[in-house]
This record gives structure tokens, C-alpha cells and sequence, in this order.
């Protein structure tokens, strides 16, 4: 702070020009007018005081520019991947640019924008000698980095740079810059060389790297008054809006319901360049009104983003690692968005929560402010159906949740589209979060980010050999292989859809219906699941109906995984376990990765129960299906000589021949366990059966029997899923009769 309190007032109360736009005559604009135009400068310099987290978050970027001032500029031959020394050099350098940009427009300090200065001019020196990357690891190899992507990213950054100081240089010196450093490195990641277009294809690309793409170059083309260069980011290379470009992505990468194709963990990524890029077309092209196109599809999009998380963690769906709201992508996405919607109460809730730190932009500023005046805020999470597909028309990805008192549950269904390249064969996937963790888990991808060491931070191959094998998800596999024979070209034709979506007015359900025919259309299989998450009278909390339906033509294996988090207690099965050697599960198909513990099957004509406990509460799984079945204990790390896997637990149904076939599970929180206490209660499951009691053209009942007094409730859960359609079954001498597609009846 002392540095802010050092500069005078009179710089803060400076009088600010309106930031002309740039028109479709080629007017040029003033400059800042990328992550904050001269007028929102001014309120920001204003104001400081009254936005402790801002000021803080200032002082820290005028801090690093000041300390940055005494080292040498590094600006190294590139030669490595991800997490290298050379990489990193030049990653640290683009954030060094910016900070250096920032704190000049604070402070007015000159110090700041020469050192800015005299960094890109050994960029223009270097850039120019560059061919492609030497280590040829992507099909759209960088020069700076490895990969395209990253070069896109430091022109993102130092665009706002140079957007920054673009003033302070003197003619020659921003000729200098824009010839051999903006304009080749813009033009690079547009179209790319005579001997490679693959850029050319990524920028007119739905796709990630082509938001970052067309971010870059619009931004460079904004900064250095090139309008040719922000009609090509905004509407594709050919300028017709039709064949790519932002404003196209923005169309195309969300639902209606703002859910990104590719999940979660990239939709954090992607809303990043989104959102700047957003901002900086608001400065200077205000007539497009981009933050309400599509019905503010990028306010959306953040939501459906908020939803996807659990404890501010995202839920792992395709290619996924740990991320959260924390991140910084999610900090800029907040900050910009509560600039254009500041009665966005999500906005300040998920700041006060997980942001330590702003951006230098108003809506940072004024978010930031809100912080320090509002008191806090609640936002409950809600169950919500998020659509895929830009027409809401390729399936969705479904949240229960139970928020009640003393409860912190989320239950979900991936039913979506393959997700593009970042996509898994796993369709009807099953993920539990409860007690504020994760039970049943997606693995996500195997990668180590930067880490150059593993695979350069890429990918590793146990990423397609496991991870991305449907038998890696919570979802039924048949005869060993994977949805879509693990074909990305065939699984990309195809979704699945959801047929319900339901809370029961009376509180004592919520449940979810999703269909897949076309996951082992060869093989004559269709499936349907059913995820109903209800309240039984004497449980101490809420149970989860699973109820996988199989039609076939023929007979087939059928696999019902459950990767689980936490340790196992017990099974109610007759085991051969694996003392003295190991042997994987199979030879293809993600199952040469998984060692087999032990073999289980179930005393006659009873449920398989399978128990674990994950912090403090135990959860036991008990299944039954309409043909026999066995179970096995299962742990990854098979055929992994690099150690590249997490070592996952998981417990596995196995029905090993059947045509048609129902398996129905049903997963019951229970007990209390207290390592500091040594105490424990309720570690047995109070389920003592679940019986598949009809299964019909019609409807599946399955009925639970539980407690001391062997109280039984029944669950219904019909093929139609019409709501006004009746329903009626005789079981056990009584006759059942109901309306809708989902019904619970319990005896007291």
C-alpha cells in the first residue's frame, strides 16, 4: 500500500476522455481500451480506499513490477515443453508485461512502460529468427511454446500490455514492435505458415484453442488500431460469421443453458479468453452489445460453470483435473461479469469465498467494493438439468442436489454428447459428492500439468489407454469394451438424452431418467438409467435408487463399476482374494490397467453388499439384478510402468451372461466414525434386501427391506415418462397403483 499511497491525488482525480470506438469506417481508438478504458481508470484510481481487496490486489502488481525492475530481461530460445525452464521464462514474462502495463496506467510511473518497452523489443528481435518448435510434440506446434495455444495465451497478455503503453512508445519504436513481434506472431496463430495450416483450421475452430486464437488476434488487432485483424478474430477469416470466428464460438461452444461441450474443467479454461475478449469488444465495438448476445449466454455460462463445482472444487467430467472456483480464470470471469451485471448475487458470493485477489479492470474494482460494503450473501446451489449441445438438443448433464440442513449432497448424470477431443467413451456416468467429499468419482484425465518431467506436462498415454475407457466411469460396459468401440469419430455422431428430470412436490424425491441406444448399437444393446435420490421414513438420511435397464438382442457380460473414495470395511459376499499374485481384470479396453483384489459371490438368493467409509460416514451399495451376478474388489495400476494412474479403489457387479437385464443398487449413507474419538456407531447398513420385485414392458418396482423391524419401502419407476399416465402392479398380494413416471411407497 505504500506505494498507491505515495502517488499523488491529483494523478487519481485525473479527468478522463470517453473512449472512442473503433467503426466500421476504421476509426482508431484511444488508448487503454482493452481490460479498462481512460474513464474506468480514472474511477478506479478514485476509489481506491473504498475497495480494501482492489487496492490490495493493485499493490501487489505494482509491488511485482518494482521488483521485476533490478533483474535482467530473459527472453530465451525456446527449446522445452510444459513446466521447462524456458518455458516457464517466457509464461512469466507475459505476466511480467502485463503487471509492468498496469502499474504504468496507475501510477504514471515511466519506469514501468520503458521496462514493458524494452521486453518486447527483444521479443521483436527474437520472434523473427523462430521457426517452429523444436520439440514437436503437437500437430499445432507454437514457436515460443510447444503448442499454438500458448503462444495465443502470450499475446492475450501482452496485448493488454502493449494496449497499455502503446502511448508512451515513440513512432518508431511501436513500428518496430508491431513489424517483427504483434503482427507476425498475430498472423501466425491466424493462418500459421505455407508449409502448415493446421493454425488456420484451429482458429475457425469450435474449440478452446480457438477462443484463445481469435481472443489473441482480435485483442493484438485492438491494441495496434489493426481493424482487418479484429474483423477476422470476430468473424472468422473469411468474414462471413459463418465458417468461424468469436462471435460464431459464442454461438456454438453453449447450450442455451451455458453448459461447455467439453465439461467443466474446460469450460473454466475457455470462459477466460471469452470473457476478456468480451470486455475488450465492449470498449471498442459497444454496438455489437456482446455481453447480451444470446440472451447473456456468457453470464450463462458462468452459472452452469458454478453448478458444475462441489466445495469449489469442478466435477470431473472427460479430460478433468483439480480446479475450482479459486482459479484464476474464474477470477477474471467474476470480475468482468459483475462490471455489465452488478445485481449478479452469485458474483460477490463466490468472491468473498474463494478470491483472494482482483483484476485490474471496473468490474473488479466495483466487485470488490461490494465485498467491503455488503454483508454476506448466500447462494444456494440448485438441481438443475444443464442441456448440451448449442440447441439444447444433444443431451445434458444432471445435478440432484440436497442442500437441507445438516446435508450437502450432489448426485449427477453425464447423458451428453462425446465432448470433442477433450471427450470420454462413457455415456449414463454416475458421480456421488456427499458430506463435503467425493464419493463416487469420475477419474478424470491422467496428466501432469507442466510437469516436464511426466510426458512434458502433456498427456499421458494411459490417458486413452484407461481414462477415457468407459470402464474408468461409473457406467455399465458390456462384454469388456468400451462405449463406441472407443472410436472417437463414431462416438462423436452421437448423444444421449434425458427423459425426466423430477423433483416430487412433496419433498420425498428427486429422480433422473436418461436413455443411450446408440453406445453398442452393434451389438443390439440399448440402455437406460435412472438416479433417484429419496427420503425413506427411518433412515437417517437420504438413499440413492441406481437402476440401470439393459435391452439386448443377445446375451452378453454386463459390468456395473462404483470408483469409490475411502476404505473399504466389508462385503457380505464369499471372497478369493489375491494374496500372493495379481492379475489385471482384461487385456483391452482401459481393463488391462485394473488389478482384480478379489473375486466375490453372493450367498444364495441374496443382494451383494459392499461397505466403505470416506471421512466420517460410512455407505454401503446393495445390488440385485434380474440375472446372476458376482462382484470383485478391483484397484488401478496394471500395466502402468511409469506410475502414471492414481491408485482407485473400486467395486465392481458383474452380471457374466444375460440378454435382457436389470441391475438395480441402491447406495445408503449411514453411521458416524471419529478417529480422534475412537468412536463409531451405525457402521452396519440397515439394508438387508433389495429384491427386484417386478420388471415389466411398464414399469421396474424394486423393494427395499431395512431397519431392526424390517420395515419396506418400494420404489417405482416407469418406462413411460409421461406425468399423467397411470400405472398398476400386484406384488406381494397388493395392488400398487400410481401416476407419473417415478413413485415411492413405504410401510411404517
Amino acid at each position: 500500500m505504500n506505494i498507491l499511497m505515495n502517488i499523488r491525488l491529483k494523478k487519481y482525480l485525473a479527468c478522463a476522455c470517453a473512449v472512442i470506438a473503433i467503426s466500421a469506417s476504421g476509426a482508431k481508438s484511444q488508448h487503454p481500451c482493452l481490460l479498462f478504458n481512460t474513464e474506468e481508470l480514472s474511477e478506479m484510481k478514485a476509489g481506491m480506499k473504498e475497495a480494501p481487496l482492489f487496492d490490495k490486489s493493485i499493490s501487489k502488481i505494482i509491488e511485482s513490477a518494482e521488483n521485476a525492475l533490478t533483474s535482467e530481461i530473459s527472453v530465451p530460445v525456446p527449446c522445452d515443453g510444459g513446466g521447462g525452464p524456458v518455458h516457464e521464462q517466457h509464461k512469466a514474462n507475459y505476466y511480467e508485461l502485463m503487471n509492468q502495463g498496469v502499474a504504468y496506467r496507475f501510477t504514471d510511473d515511466k519506469r514501468y512502460a520503458e521496462r514493458a518497452a524494452r521486453m518486447f523489443e527483444e521479443y521483436a528481435k527474437l520472434y523473427p529468427t523462430l521457426g517452429y518448435h523444436q520439440l514437436g510434440l503437437s500437430p499445432v506446434p507454437g514457436r515460443l511454446f510447444w503448442q499454438t495455444l500458448n503462444e495465443s495465451v502470450w499475446l492475450v497478455h501482452a496485448s493488454v500490455a502493449y494496449d497499455c503503453i502503446r502511448d508512451y512508445l515513440s513512432a518508431s519504436r511501436r513500428a518496430n514492435i508491431e513489424k517483427n513481434l504483434l503482427f507476425p506472431m498475430a498472423e501466425f496463430i491466424m493462418t500459421g505458415t505455407d508449409d502448415n495450416r493446421a493454425n488456420l483450421k484451429t482458429f475457425n475452430k469450435m474449440h478452446n484453442h480457438g477462443t484463445w486464437a481469435t481472443a489473441a488476434v482480435g485483442m493484438a488487432g485492438m491494441a495496434t488500431d489493426r481493424k482487418d485483424l479484429v474483423d477476422k478474430a470476430l468473424y472468422g477469416t473469411d468474414l462471413s460469421g459463418k465458417n468461424g470466428g468469436f462471435l460464431q464460438q459464442m454461438d456454438w461452444l453453449f447450450s442455451p443453458d451455458g453448459y461447455f461441450t467439453e465439461g467443466a474443467y474446460y469450460q473454466r479454461y475457455a470462459l477466460w479468453p471469452f470473457v476478456i475478449f468480451a470486455q475488450c469488444i465492449n470498449h471498442t465495438r459497444p454496438e455489437l452489445k456482446v455481453f447480451e448476445r444470446r440472451d447473456h449466454i456468457l453470464s450463462k455460462a458462468f452459472d452452469a460453470l458454478f453448478q458444475l463445482s462441489y466445495e469449489g472444487e469442478f466435477m470431473h467430467i472427460n479430460d478433468a483435473m483439480e480446479k475450482g472456483l479459486c482459479a484464476q480464470e474464474i477470477v477474471y470471469a467474476a470480475n468482468i461479469l459483475y462490471g455489465v451485471e452488478p445485481d449478479n448475487t452469485t458474483l460477490p458470493y463466490i468472491a468473498r469465498l474463494y478470491h483472494d485477489d482482483c483484476i485490474p479492470c471496473a468490474g473488479g474494482y466495483r466487485l470488490a467494493r461490494a465485498i467491503a460494503e455488503k454483508p454476506a450473501e448466500s447462494t444456494p446451489f440448485r438441481s438443475t438439468l444443464l442441456r448440451d449441445g448449442r440447441d439444447g438438443k444433444d443431451g445434458g448433464f444432471g445435478i440432484i442436489r440436497d442442500t437441507a440442513a445438516g446435508r450437502n449432497t450432489a448426485l449427477t448424470m453425464k447423458a451428453t454428447s462425446h465432448g470433442l477431443s477433450h471427450g470420454h467413451y462413457d455415456k449414463l456416468t454416475m458421480a456421488l459428492y456427499d458430506n463435503g467429499k467425493e464419493i463416487f468419482l469420475d477419474y478424470g484425465a491422467s496428466r501432469f500439468i507442466n510437469l516436464e518431467a511426466k510426458n512434458s506436462g502433456h498427456y499421458t498415454k494411459e490417458n486413452d489407454t484407461f481414462c477415457k475407457q468407459s470402464i474408468a466411469h461409473n457406467t455399465l460396459v458390456a462384454d469388456g469394451t468400451s462405449h463406441f468401440g472407443g472410436i472417437y469419430k463414431v462416438s462423436s455422431k452421437h448423444h444421449s438424452d434425458f427423459t425426466d428430470f423430477k423433483s416430487d412436490p412433496s419433498g420425498k424425491f428427486q429422480a433422473m431418467t436418461a436413455e443411450e441406444k446408440n453406445a453398442y448399437a452393434d451389438k443390439g444393446i440399448a440402455m437406460e438409467r435412472t438416479l433417484m435420490h429419496a427420503s425413506l421414513p427411518g433412515m437417517s438420511y437420504p438413499v440413492i435408487l441406481d437402476l440401470m435397464r439393459v435391452k439386448a438382442t443377445g446375451e452378453h457380460q454386463y459390468d456395473m463399476p462404483f470408483w469409490y473414495r475411502g476404505h473399504m470395511v466389508s462385503t457380505n459376499t464369499r471372497q478369493t482374494r489375491s494374496l500372493t499374485e495379481m492379475r489385471p481384470l482384461g487385456d483391452s479396453h482401459g481393463y488391462q490397467h485394473i488389478w482384480v483384489d478379489a473375486d466375490c459371490q453372493p450367498e444364495d438368493g441374496t443382494s451383494m453388499q459392499f461397505t466403505f467409509f470416506n471421512g466420517n460416514r460410512m455407505y454401503s451399495v446393495t445390488s440385485n439384478a434380474t440375472a446372476p451376478m458376482t462382484g470383485k474388489l478391483m484397484h488401478l495400476g496394471a500395466n502402468d510402468p511409469n506410475f502414471n494412474l492414481r491408485e482407485e479403489k473400486g467395486w465392481l457387479v458383474r452380471v457374466p451372461k444375460a440378454a435382457d437385464c436389470t441391475i438395480a443398487s441402491l447406495i445408503e449413507p449411514h453411521g458416524e466414525y471419529d478417529v480422534i474419538r475412537e468412536t463409531a456407531s451405525g457402521t452396519k447398513s440397515s439394508v438387508s434386501d433389495v429384491r427386484i420385485v417386478s420388471d415389466t414392458p411398464d414399469h421396474t418396482a424394486v423393494k427395499i427391506e431395512y431397519g431392526p423391524k424390517k420395515q419396506a419401502a418400494i420404489l417405482f419407476v416407469a418406462r413411460d415418462s409421461d406425468p399423467d399416465k397411470s400405472h398398476t402392479v400386484a406384488i406381494d398380494g397388493k395392488t400398487h397403483t400410481w401416476t407419473g413416471h417415478y413413485h415411492i411407497t413405504a410401510n411404517n
